[in-house]
């Protein structure tokens, strides 16, 4: 009787650390993100550098792990964990989750031309508004970005960013 609790135990162990790898990968890649964007209104240059998270728990988990004690330039890194809603407050990188797609048309419109730049992980979702998307390639977990989507939420990509993308759409 004992066996089956830990054979089970056992095997849904891999999908756990599957879940952090991907959470772990996203927050790195959340804050060199970050560190490549320049946000042309002055009002993001002061305060906080916020980042939301909507959805991804273990992600909101690892960048508070990470990088809740770091700068982004001078402005000292806020992780806030967003409830359920439409209603987004100020950000500087809000991340929506696989969890509430059903949230993002209403959250891009709200959002439109706001110096916000939305993170997502699903396909279509540059074509649907989103600046920047994380993809998996070959197993691998990449982004994906949206230049005119950038522009149009007043953000400057560096070069590097744009390099190092899998995938930029102009």
């Amino acid at each position: 009787m004992l066996a089956l609790p830990l054979v089970c135990g056992a095997a849904q162990q891999p999908r756990d650390a599957e879940k952090d790898t991907t959470s772990i990968l996203q927050a790195n890649y959340l804050y060199n993100i970050a560190k490549l964007v320049e946000w042309k209104d002055e009002g993001m240059r002061q305060g906080n550098f916020i980042i939301g998270v909507l959805g991804g728990a273990n992600l909101y988990q690892e960048l508070i792990k990470q990088y809740s004690t770091r700068t982004i330039g001078k402005q000292p890194i806020e992780v806030r964990k967003l409830p359920r809603s439409t209603d987004v407050e100020r950000c500087h990188i809000l991340f929506v989750g696989k969890s509430e797609l059903a949230l993002l048309p209403e959250i891009y419109k709200r959002n439109q031309g706001k110096p916000t730049m939305i993170v997502t992980e699903y396909a279509g979702a540059l074509e649907d508004g989103a600046i920047a998307n994380f993809v998996k390639v070959d197993n691998l977990l990449k982004y994906e970005l949206s230049m005119a989507n950038a522009r149009q939420h007043g953000l400057v990509v560096g070069l590097t960013l744009k390099n190092l993308a899998h995938r930029v759409q102009e």
